[in-house]
């Protein structure tokens, strides 16, 4: 199994890749000590700054600091043997705001994170039933 900077750069592109796949022009920084991963151009030259955390385990995603105008896009990269079955990577979209409202962080021993099982929810909402988070490219301004 690859390693954590592994995983992380993997999600990095894959999010990079799947912004530009539907419409964002994108620009991703690099290194391990940055704030924000991707910058997405919205419609009206808006700018969306994206942190992305990803994980090859459906157990939970470190997270530092969080901040209210940064978007969040966890990435369950899925298992070695999900892999091997080419299971296709798993997308939660949520605003910093929500992470905050929400009151979704949860801290264990000397850090903090998001559980994938808070992310990984249903409710109904406006009389349809859907996924909180899951693949919910609408949070995010149009491109």
């Amino acid at each position: 199994m690859a390693s954590k900077n592994t995983a992380a750069l993997a999600g990095e592109f894959l999010v990079a890749g799947e912004l530009s796949r539907r419409g964002y022009p994108v620009a991703i920084t690099m290194g391990n000590a940055k704030a924000i991963d991707i910058y997405a151009t919205a419609q009206n030259e808006v700018t969306i700054r994206v942190d992305v955390k990803a994980s090859r385990y459906k157990t939970s995603w470190p997270v530092g600091r969080v901040e209210e105008s940064l978007y969040y896009i966890f990435v369950s990269l899925q298992t070695e043997d999900e892999t091997s079955k080419n299971a296709p990577p798993g997308y939660f979209i949520i605003s910093g705001k929500e992470i905050l409202d929400k009151k979704l962080l949860t801290e264990w021993k000397n850090m903090s994170g998001i559980k994938y099982t808070a992310l990984n929810t249903k409710t109904t909402r406006d009389d349809k039933e859907g996924w909180d988070y899951k693949e919910r490219w609408d949070k995010l301004p149009p491109p």
